[in-house]
This record gives C-alpha cells, structure tokens and sequence, in this order.
C-alpha cells in the first residue's frame, strides 16, 4: 500500500520532458521501457507478435515521431508515447508505462499533455487492442470516440480512437 501511495504522488510530480529519440542512450532507454510495456500488454491481450516488440534501439532511433516521457526519481524511463503529426491530425502511436507503474496516472498526464501541446489539432488519433481493457477505458474516460475496428493479424481486434482537442 505504502508504494502505491508514493507511485501516485510520484505520479503528480514527474515532468514530462520531449525525447531525443536520436540519441543513443534515450533510445536505449525508450526500449527497454517499450518491450516491458509491450510485453505485458502481448500478455494481457494474448498475442505476442506486437511490432514494437519487434524493434530494436536503431529502428526506434530513426522513427520520425516526436517522444514524450516521463523519469523516475532515480532519472528512469518509466512512461514515454510518441506522436506523429500529418497537417492537422495528431496520431498518437504509442504509450508505454513501466509495469511497476500501471494504473499510477502516468499514461493519463501524458495523453492530456499532448492534449494541451496539439490543442490547435483538427483530431488526435490513438488505437488500442480490444482486448486491452485498461487502455480502451483510459481513452474512454478522457473523451476520445471509437471510430472504427480493424483486424490487423488472425486473433487481434483494434479499435481507432478519435478526439477534438480542447
């Protein structure tokens, strides 16, 4: 219980800072964050063939989405997403939270951040597993419409989020 209540009120402090995913280290640690997320999440919703999974730090260093994250006390990665921008549509691609710190507030300050960075956006976009229950009813909470379901591998149902910023 004590760690909960020190990861929430962690959670209300952290900075979000931008990413320079080009760098070698921050790749690096963009990683490492990313396949603990990612494979928590190909456990919970049964499918382990998730892209970023399949990834590697040179891949995430030539990505052209722009990186958010948020450290630890001890400067650790432990929350990131990534945005791409195409005129006035901002698609969210990906939100990873360490599994130590699920359910802390993280993947929420990071989504309303880009919330309040792309305010002038026409949309933003985000897709979630179905299964992904938690994830469906974060982007539920904070307003975001499913839009359409699609089917990108036998066994993985995904959905399209959409919200108008402000």
């Amino acid at each position: 219980m004590c760690f909960l209540r020190d990861a929430r009120s962690f959670a209300i402090h952290a900075m979000i800072e931008k990413l320079d995913h080009r760098d070698e280290l921050t790749a690096e640690q963009i990683w490492l964050l990313q396949h603990a997320a990612y494979r928590a999440e190909a456990e919970l919703i049964g499918f382990a063939g998730l892209p970023p999974l399949m990834e590697t730090t040179a891949d995430i260093r030539r990505l052209r989405e722009s990186f958010y994250g948020i450290r630890d006390e001890d400067g650790e990665l432990v929350a990131a997403l990534s945005v791409e921008t195409d005129g006035g549509i901002v698609t969210i691609c990906r939100v990873m939270v360490h599994p130590s710190r699920f359910r802390t507030g993280l993947a929420r300050r990071l989504l309303a951040s880009v919330e309040r960075e792309y305010a002038d956006a026409d949309c933003i976009r985000v897709t979630a597993a179905d299964a992904n229950v938690p994830a469906v009813r974060l982007y539920a909470s904070m307003g975001f419409a499913p839009v359409q379901s699609f089917s990108p591998a036998p066994g993985l149902v995904m959905t399209e989020f959409v919200k108008k910023p402000g």
